[in-house]
């Protein structure tokens, strides 16, 4: 009697560990593939902007561009911004500086990405992980439909 109730005991594992292995691939497959891309701003010295150097107007940025803006703004530090307005560069692995003048005040914008280097191996980790969740949970049901027939 007790090698029926362990038996089963391990059919409900297989499938109790079958489901997380579904829902971790799940997660792994709905993960963002693009690269996250990163804003900075700080109030600028109008003696360090050369006349050579352009300086855009706030009010002259799209709306997406003054939202990057205001978020770097806001930021104690370097913000992830969740757009890539073309009012901005946004290269691999370094910062890109834009001057963007708001109320009198020229402030020096940094954006850059941080490109995914893991992104090429987490959907088919995701695809094998859930093949792996589906065969045992298929092992844990069949564990249990066995032992119930083997009991009558």
């Amino acid at each position: 009697m007790g090698t029926k109730s362990k038996n089963r005991f391990s059919g409900w594992a297989l499938i109790i560990f079958a489901v997380a292995l579904l829902i971790i691939s799940g997660l792994l497959i709905d993960a963002p593939l693009e690269p996250t891309n990163k804003a900075y701003t700080t109030e600028t010295n109008e003696s360090q902007v050369s006349p050579d150097d352009e300086v855009v107007r706030y009010n002259d940025l799209s709306a997406a561009g003054q939202d990057v803006f205001d978020q770097a703004l806001r930021a104690d530090g370097i913000a992830t911004v969740n757009q890539s307005p073309p009012d901005f560069d946004y290269p691999d692995d370094t910062m890109d500086y834009t001057y963007v003048e708001k109320n009198g005040t020229i402030y020096t914008i940094g954006t850059g990405s941080n490109p995914c280097r893991m992104c090429a191996l987490v959907e088919p980790l995701g695809i094998v992980v859930g093949l792996a969740g589906v065969i045992l949970l298929l092992s844990g049901v069949y564990r249990l439909i066995s032992r119930e027939t083997d009991a009558t």
